[in-house]
């Protein structure tokens, strides 16, 4: 077991100063954690180079935002040099949300697979429900930035939107309420769901309330050129709404199938026109989600495999199987510190193990 926590507060940041990080612990013994590149390149890997070196210790990451390019990948094959010559006994497996990303690394040289972070996105909590009437042509389930595209929206008769403010308070109460202020002019149906709070900071919903919300429309929307894998494309998919998208990179088209999800190009008269065409398809909600799940599962069932492997290869009697073990949400949101302390105390979540 590695119980080292203390030693790492050296030579960090404050963690106000530090974006969050999204990590999980899988196994304290053998050491394996699974983490995003939220701020660092190597995820929870870049915070923890005081880690004994007689460690063996896996680190499994995932990017947060698309790497589907030479300059991305050149820069995280450079950390990713450095960081095993400093910490010879650590292995780095980068689980890439699209093939193209993980094509890249492999070809720098870097061990990486394609295993895209939604696959995590809990079915028990987006699901349909029967008994929430449909109000809404679409929902877009994003946060109030620019390159969001929230004007791609426009056209749509009647749509709802389910806002945030991202970990590193990107956008700001005078850009949030401009952005709503002038989409209200130009959409007067359109309905901003979230309340503000005394700050002037949008009030976070709950993953349950958010999908209340999703049910009340018939169309999810994904309208980013770029982006992470965009957990909200799985979400609606699991809630049982077909989802329309525009073109673009980093991975949120993996479980979209022509069959409810349409990609068009990125103008108002083609999202809304899409939208109208998948509301009148009427495809039954279980549907949507039976064919999901089944995508998801495939990709669960991979992860637990590689995880496997890892236990193999360190001599741990361990194994995980399906359905999926994991008894909290996984790529959870956290100040930095709280995540490196919660990993190497054996105390974040991670799988039942036998």
């Amino acid at each position: 077991m590695l119980r080292h926590g203390r030693n790492l507060r050296k030579g960090h940041l404050p963690a106000k100063s530090q974006p969050a990080l999204q990590a999980s612990l899988l196994s304290d013994d053998p050491f394996i954690s699974y983490s995003g590149m939220s701020g660092t390149p190597l995820g929870l890997a870049s915070h923890m180079p005081l880690l004994p070196r007689s460690h063996r210790a896996w680190f499994l990451i995932s990017p947060t935002w698309s790497i589907e390019n030479s300059s991305s990948v050149k820069a995280i094959r450079t950390y990713a040099v450095l960081h095993r010559l400093r910490n010879p006994r650590h292995s780095l497996i980068f689980l890439s949300n699209t093939q193209a990303e993980a094509g890249l690394l492999n070809q720098s040289g870097e061990a990486a697979v394609q295993h895209n972070k939604t696959s995590t996105t809990s079915e028990y909590i987006f699901r349909p429900l029967d008994d929430v009437p449909v109000e809404f042509d679409a929902i877009y389930n994003a946060q109030l930035a620019p390159w969001k595209r929230h004007d791609l929206s426009l056209g749509i008769p009647r749509c709802a939107f389910v806002f945030y403010r991202d970990s590193n308070e990107s956008s700001t109460k005078e850009s949030e309420r401009a952005r709503i202020d002038r989409h209200r002019e130009l959409a007067p149906h359109h309905v901003f769901i979230n309340e503000f709070d005394g700050t002037g900071k949008p009030v976070r919903l709950s993953s349950v309330h958010v999908n209340t919300h999703l049910n009340r429309a018939a169309v999810g929307i994904c309208l980013s050129e770029v982006e992470g894998p965009m957990f909200a494309s799985t979400e609606y998919l699991l809630a049982g709404l077909p989802v329309v998208t525009t073109p673009n990179l980093g991975g949120r088209d993996l479980y979209l199938d022509d069959e409810y999800s349409l990609t068009v190009p990125p103008d108002p008269r083609s999202v809304a026109e899409a939208v109208l065409a998948l509301k009148e398809r009427r495809i039954p909600r279980a549907y949507i989600r039976s064919q999901t799940l089944k995508r998801v599962e495939r990709d669960r069932e991979r992860f637990i495999d590689l995880v496997n492997e890892i236990f193999l290869e360190s001599g741990s009697l361990h194994r995980i199987a399906m359905p999926w073990p994991f008894r909290y949400p996984v790529m959870e949101w956290l100040p930095p510190q709280i995540a490196i302390d919660r990993s190497l105390s054996g105390a974040v979540d991670a799988f039942v193990t036998s």
